[in-house]
């Protein structure tokens, strides 16, 4: 599928390597007026939500070429969309497609994680604990700014470059990628808490789901009590406390 779309949209599918496949879609290196690309293949028929949307005319592709321009204009590292459209194919009627700038040397920060800690959630690797701290932070920034995420995850996230020298010296940068949830609204507490949730859900375990939650909001607040105390209160943080059976009395004696 991503190699039909490929030969739609470009007209080759001589890729210089598949990163990623699904029935979603996938992503693909290409070259470019002997420049490195991104290919992106988006199956909206394979995604409910999107499959739906798509029929009364939201394009995920334009989305996402449309907020890659705000965000950098707000001053946010991203991968930067630099071309969309749409691919009518025989496995994928409802298909878009992005084409996007290429970070080279780059991982994210799931693949990280997983390197560095496999079989772990929480961060307790001391590399992956600074990176989990920077990505609030970078949460903390996208709000401010003006824009909520909705998809905010470890996998979403790329570090770049990620070899061990600039992992360790704290000189690689934290980008955003797959920008097509990211909407500019006002980042209430709810909404805050909903990117914050989606994130923190990443890195919790049974046996520390309350020091791993409350040391993220306060690294996300920043020292901003108020703000710490509007995002806890919400029914969205309310629902991960509640989903270990952590009770209100368990929260007091924590908080």
């Amino acid at each position: 599928m991503l190699s039909d779309a490929a030969r739609e949209v470009l007209g080759h599918s001589n890729f210089e390597e598949v990163i990623q496949t699904s029935r979603r879609g996938g992503l693909a290196l290409v070259r470019q007026n002997s420049e490195l690309k991104v290919f992106k293949l988006i199956n909206c028929q394979a995604d409910w939500k999107k499959r739906w949307a798509r029929r009364i005319g939201w394009n995920p592709a334009r989305s996402a070429q449309k907020i890659s321009l705000a965000l950098a204009a707000a001053g946010m590292p991203i991968c930067a969309v630099e071309q969309h459209g749409s691919a009518v194919l025989k496995a994928a009627p409802r298909a878009v497609w992005t084409v996007s700038r290429y970070i080279p040397d780059g991982r994210t920060l799931r693949q990280i994680k997983l390197e560095l800690q496999p079989g772990r959630r929480v961060a307790v690797h001391p590399l992956v604990r600074r990176l989990f701290d920077d990505a609030l932070r970078l949460l903390r920034r996208i709000h401010d700014a003006g824009f909520e995420h909705r998809d905010y995850h470890a996998g979403n996230l790329l570090v770049s470059p990620a070899d061990e020298r600039s992992l360790a010296d704290g000189s690689a940068q934290m980008r955003l990628v797959d920008l097509e949830t990211v909407v500019a609204r006002k980042a209430t507490p709810v909404r805050r808490a909903r990117d914050l949730r989606r994130f923190i859900e990443n890195f919790i375990e049974p046996e520390d789901y309350l020091p791993q939650i409350d040391h993220a909001l306060a690294v996300y607040s920043g020292g901003d009590a108020a703000l710490a105390n509007a995002v806890r209160s919400t029914r969205r943080m309310g629902g991960l406390f509640r989903k270990r059976g952590i009770t209100r009395s368990d929260r007091n004696s924590t908080f």
